[in-house]
């Protein structure tokens, strides 16, 4: 009996490198958020998300897909956001173009963002909005703090996430 259970111990342990690195596969994961510009406004949308292992911490990286909502003088005003963003650790960097409409007036907005960062899954950023067109809505402003969830779940199973196949 004690033969068969060190038989199987063993041969489990034996597929563990814990210093192993490698990217997971990519992945399509809901990214959702709210933040503060002059008023509130939440962000959903999704992000091709991929998590690279390394013994020390974890990172992550990939463009995403996202519509910001909020509202200002009783006027939904929508922005469909295109971006990137990458952390390591506890620090995180993003970029994203948004085209914010109410449908009779638009603005595009260009947001460069960092911030702390829980491994790439739960993200504080703070954000500097640059205005690209003529016309600003008064509910964007200059700056702007988000708080946002990536919500991969190859971080609640790290070892057993498909590793990215190298070449």
């Amino acid at each position: 009996m004690s033969v068969c259970f060190r038989a199987v111990y063993a041969q489990d342990t034996l597929n563990i490198r814990p210093f192993e690195r490698y990217w997971t596969k990519p992945r399509l994961v809901p990214k959702l958020g709210f933040g503060i510009q002059e008023t509130g406004f939440v962000e959903v949308g999704v992000q091709l998300h991929k998590i690279y292992i390394h013994p020390l911490s974890l990172a992550s990286a990939g463009p995403y897909l996202t519509i910001d909502g909020l509202i200002q003088d009783e006027t939904l005003i929508v922005g469909p956001k295109l971006g990137y963003e990458i952390t390591a650790g506890l620090l995180g960097l993003a970029t994203d173009v948004t085209y914010y409409s109410d449908f009779d007036r638009s603005s595009v907005v260009f947001t460069p963002r960092a911030g702390i960062s829980i491994m790439g899954f739960v993200d504080l950023f703070y954000g500097r909005n640059l205005l690209l067109s003529d016309f600003q809505f008064d509910a964007i402003d200059k700056n702007r703090f988000s708080l946002v969830f990536n919500l991969n779940t190859y971080y609640f199973n790290l070892r057993n996430a498909p590793k990215k196949k190298t070449r």
